[in-house]
């Protein structure tokens, strides 16, 4: 399998001094980005969950960008560890990068006016490819149903496996192939299927590959 990586740099501003809420308005509420090479995806976090529960909160903004992956490849660093000038050095390219496609004056997203902040590298974040195995199960008396499993069970040893690699890279697919192995557990008597054969390969998603966070379509 073959993933990607990521960094996520989530930051908090104060609403009413904050740039970003001044081009992108309250019904606004997650975006992918396809102006600006370094980026793929900005969401705020406080217009997906009400976080204005006290007065204190309520002039507070949160925002989450991604990067694109082939910056991530470019400033990737120990991912439980990054130097902190490799730190600053990625935060303010991200910061330039959203102030480029928003539109914004260059210095606009100010550090001195992030109220806290978190970068992370997610070392090994997108399957940019998908294990497809046909339905091949130990019950050899009935023919094998023509359908990617989605997911594997190893009814030897009690062990099943299951997410985005397996299906689709995306969260429906991790979804869904959890369903699928759950069902099968509780429906099929648990028997052996999917498990790497002849006919296992794994296959390009090009979908998570053009968009770089997932298949998004």
């Amino acid at each position: 399998m073959t993933l990607n990586s990521i960094y996520s740099y989530t930051f908090a501003l104060k609403k009413d001094s904050s740039p970003i809420s001044k081009v992108l308005k309250e019904e606004v509420m997650s975006a992918f980005i396809k102006n600006e090479p370094t980026l793929r995806f900005i969401t705020s976090q406080n217009r997906k969950h009400d976080t204005s529960v006290t007065e204190e909160n309520q002039n507070i903004e949160v925002w989450t960008l991604l990067s694109s992956p082939k910056f991530a490849k470019t400033y990737k660093g120990p991912q439980e560890n990054l130097p902190n000038e490799l730190q600053e050095e990625v935060i303010s390219l991200l910061l330039e990068s959203l102030e480029r496609s928003l539109g914004l004056s260059t210095g606009s997203i100010d550090k001195e006016s992030i109220l806290d902040h978190r970068l992370q590298l997610w070392g090994a974040a997108v399957p940019l490819n998908t294990w497809t195995s046909e339905a091949h199960h130990s019950d050899t008396s009935a023919p094998a149903p023509a359908m990617e499993t989605g997911f594997l069970f190893d009814s030897e040893h009690g062990v099943g496996a299951c997410g985005d690699g397996l299906l689709d890279p995306s969260i429906p697919g991790a979804w869904e192939s959890g369903r699928r192995l759950a069902s099968w557990i509780t429906e099929s008597k648990a028997q052996s299927i999917g498990l790497p054969s002849a006919t296992g390969a794994f296959r390009i998603s090009k979908a998570a590959s053009a968009a770089g966070i997932g298949n998004v379509q």
